[in-house]
C-alpha cells in the first residue's frame, strides 16, 4: 500500500429489508428505498463529499477469486476518497443481498449513519450488471448456489486475503484522480458476530488474491 493513502478499518453490516425500513423510518423525510441494503458509520466530512453533485464519483463491484469463499467488493468513490465495502458471501443473507441489488434493485444501497450530524444518509450505485443472461454473471450465480461452508478457517483466511489485496491495491475509480483517503468495511450480516472477519482482520499471512470485476 502507498505512504500517501490513509486507510481507516472497520465493520459494516448487511441489513435486510426490514432492517433497512427500520433505519429509514428515523429520518423526517423517508426516502422510498426498499429492499437490502449495507450499514456504515462515517464521519461528516467524509460523507458530504459523497452527497455533493459537484464532486466526479465513480463505483465498481468485484466478487474475489478466494477459494474457500466468494467476497464481494464494492468500491465507491468521489474525487480522491473511496469506501470499500467488503461482502463475504458466506451467508444466505449476504448471497441475497448481491443477488437483489444487480437483478431486482439494479444499484447497491449503502446507508451511512453520521453521528455529528445524527442522520443517516443513502448513497446508491448504478446497476453493476448490465446483462443478467451473461456469462460471467451466471458464472457467478452458479457458484454462490453450490457454495457450502466446509473449512471455516479458510473462508476467514480468504476475508484476509481480500482485504490485504483491497489495501495494497489503491487502485482509483476516477480517471486522472488519485486515491487520497480509504474507508475499508467488512461488512455482514446483523445476526452475525462478525468473528470470522474479524479474525481474519486480526491474522497475519497472506496470499495473492485476483478479483473479477462485473462492472
Amino acid at each position: 500500500m502507498t505512504n500517501d493513502v490513509t486507510t481507516h478499518r472497520g465493520f459494516g453490516v448487511v441489513l435486510d429489508p426490514v432492517q433497512f425500513a427500520a433505519e429509514l423510518a428515523s429520518l423526517k423525510q423517508r426516502p422510498m428505498y426498499e429492499g437490502r441494503a449495507l450499514y456504515v458509520k462515517l464521519p461528516d466530512e467524509v460523507a458530504r463529499i459523497f452527497e455533493s453533485p459537484l464532486v466526479p464519483m465513480r463505483h465498481s463491484l468485484a466478487i474475489s477469486g478466494g477459494v474457500a469463499l466468494p467476497v464481494a467488493v464494492a468500491t465507491f468513490q468521489a474525487a480522491g476518497t473511496q469506501v470499500v465495502c467488503l461482502v463475504p458471501l458466506a451467508t444466505d443473507e449476504a448471497r441475497d443481498w448481491l443477488i437483489e441489488s444487480i437483478e431486482k434493485q439494479r444499484r447497491i444501497f449503502v446507508a451511512v449513519t453520521i453521528d455529528e450530524r445524527r442522520q443517516l444518509v443513502v448513497m446508491q450505485a448504478e446497476p453493476p450488471v448490465q446483462d443478467f443472461t451473461g456469462r460471467e454473471w451466471l458464472a457467478v450465480k452458479d457458484r454462490l448456489s453450490g457454495w457450502r461452508s466446509v473449512d471455516p478457517v479458510a473462508e476467514a483466511m480468504d476475508v484476509l486475503d481480500v482485504l490485504r489485496f483491497v489495501e495494497q491495491v489503491p487502485e482509483s475509480e476516477v480517471t486522472g484522480v488519485p486515491v487520497q483517503e480509504r474507508w475499508i468495511f467488512v461488512c455482514v450480516p446483523y445476526h452475525q458476530d462478525g468473528a470470522g472477519a474479524g479474525a481474519a482482520e486480526a491474522s497475519v499471512a497472506s496470499t495473492g488474491v485476483q478479483a473479477s470485476a462485473l462492472h
